[in-house]
């Protein structure tokens, strides 16, 4: 599937939006093997869409915060490393792991429907997983939600080698 940027988005609230967002990343923790956990951050380490499956209680509301701005922080240091070739190039995904979850973050694409004015934000999507989760199924089947981002995004992430060519 690929977007055209140049087509018209659909006319609908910032509210809709969020709510059709929510629900993408519900369907997505729900179908996909060995996800525990999505959330939607902006590149500045606010929570843009926090699913129904992770907004329940005020230490979920903590944990949610504090999620948000470690993935932004982790999506900054990543973009500001010089690889070997001594370019700074996009970062596709990154990848933690330890002994009680893996985290996978990918930029999602920049929205104007997360902000009160309007403005746009740059998104990162962090995903948890169990440590038994095949990787790259999982990666695979984020970047086909950044797909089904697109839509909602004033610029979506491009599709990148092996990632939402589906």
């Amino acid at each position: 599937m690929t977007h055209d940027v140049n087509a018209a988005a659909p006319v609908i609230s910032p509210d809709e939006v969020k709510e059709e967002m929510t629900r993408l990343i519900d369907e997505f923790v729900e179908d996909t093997p060995g996800v525990t956990h999505a959330l939607l951050a902006s590149r500045d380490g606010m929570k843009q869409v926090v699913p129904s499956h992770m907004n329940s209680t005020n230490a979920d509301e903590d944990w949610t915060d504090e999620l948000a701005a470690a993935a932004s922080g982790l999506a900054a240091l990543a973009k500001g490393v010089t690889g070997p070739t001594g370019d700074k190039r996009p970062v596709q995904q990154i990848l933690i792991e330890r002994d009680d979850t893996l985290f996978l973050l990918t930029e999602a694409g920049v929205g104007s429907a997360f902000t009160a004015a309007g403005k746009s934000v740059a998104t990162v999507l962090t995903v948890l997983t169990r440590t038994d989760a095949n990787v790259g199924a999982v990666a695979f089947a984020v970047g086909r939600l950044v797909q089904r981002f697109a839509p909602f995004m004033t610029t979506p992430v491009r599709a990148h080698d092996g990632q939402g060519n589906a």
